[in-house]
């Protein structure tokens, strides 16, 4: 005879399995009909020359620049639009959890939600990253024209890719006005406001553990600095999940800050493309 207990494990599945289909059929009815909070990122813009001459002035810079550019425009279009329809699909499966049970909400999160939260939630320190990397580097090319024989290629004046960062980018566009909009807004990318309201999300993933998302408690035990004591204290309690009602906001707004760097990096790189091709016609 067959297992009692594993045929009700079966049922116990089969049931789960409709459940989730039918919450999935649902989810999909919302998305058709959802709006993004922000428009997406465009393509296309970068106007730049087909033809460059690599034995005329600068021919060697304009065509580094060029091709970074297109792909530095295209790769950060696309992290942008990808944060944007994450959080709209966050946001609809919040929906769908409207009235459901603890357990129910919990297959939901476990099946659907959980690697969709937190990809989301790192991805601001990841493009906020890319900026300054496709920024040192395309500023590293444009500089040749402000610069000329002040100009020089080598480590020293831009390292290598793994040593790019927020003080290379600032150091490489000192030249450009387009700089100073592009910092100001991503300074309100991953910024600490961000960080508080996600309860340090991103470093935690790393260095830690993290907190949940919508159920479930985490490290239950916390070593703490307590001010004006020299020895730390022992709290017991864990760090509560972050809620969606929370989350899906936070998400939101950092998915508009995003949009704004790109439009302040479309300027920069318009201003940088008139100094570098306008010697060049097609």
């Amino acid at each position: 005879m067959s297992d009692p207990a594993a045929r009700n494990d079966g049922l116990m599945d089969e049931k789960v399995d409709d459940f989730l289909a039918a919450k999935f059929a649902e989810y999909r009815a919302l998305l058709c009909n959802a709006t993004p909070c922000i428009s997406f990122m465009p393509y296309g813009w970068l106007r730049a020359p087909q033809t460059i001459r690599l034995d005329a002035e600068f021919g060697l810079q304009q065509m580094a620049y060029r091709d970074l550019a297109d792909e530095a425009a295209r790769d950060l279009a696309n992290g942008i639009n990808h944060l944007i329809g994450v959080t709209t699909r966050i946001e609809t499966w919040q929906k769908v959890m409207v009235g459901l049970d603890l357990h129910q909400k919990n297959e939901i999160l476990r099946e659907f939600v959980q690697d969709l939260a937190t990809m989301a939630l790192l991805t601001p320190y990841t493009l906020k990253a890319r900026f300054y990397f496709a920024v040192a580097h395309l500023s590293h090319q444009a500089n040749a024209v402000r610069l000329r024989d002040e100009w020089t290629d080598d480590f020293s004046t831009l390292p290598e890719d793994w040593a790019i960062n927020e003080e290379w980018a600032s150091k490489l566009t000192k030249y450009w006005r387009g700089w100073r909009a592009l910092i100001r807004a991503l300074n309100k990318v991953d910024n600490g406001n961000f960080k508080s309201r996600t309860e340090e999300f991103r470093s935690k993933h790393t260095h830690r553990f993290t907190p949940r998302i919508e159920l479930g408690i985490t490290q239950m035990v916390k070593r703490e600095r307590i001010p004006d004591r020299s020895r730390p204290r022992y709290g017991i309690g864990g760090s509560l999940p972050l809620k969606l009602d929370i989350l899906v906001p936070t998400l939101k707004e950092q998915c508009i800050r995003l949009g704004e760097c790109y439009s302040a990096f479309e300027k920069l790189v318009e201003e940088q493309s008139m100094a570098l091709f306008s010697n060049v016609h097609d």
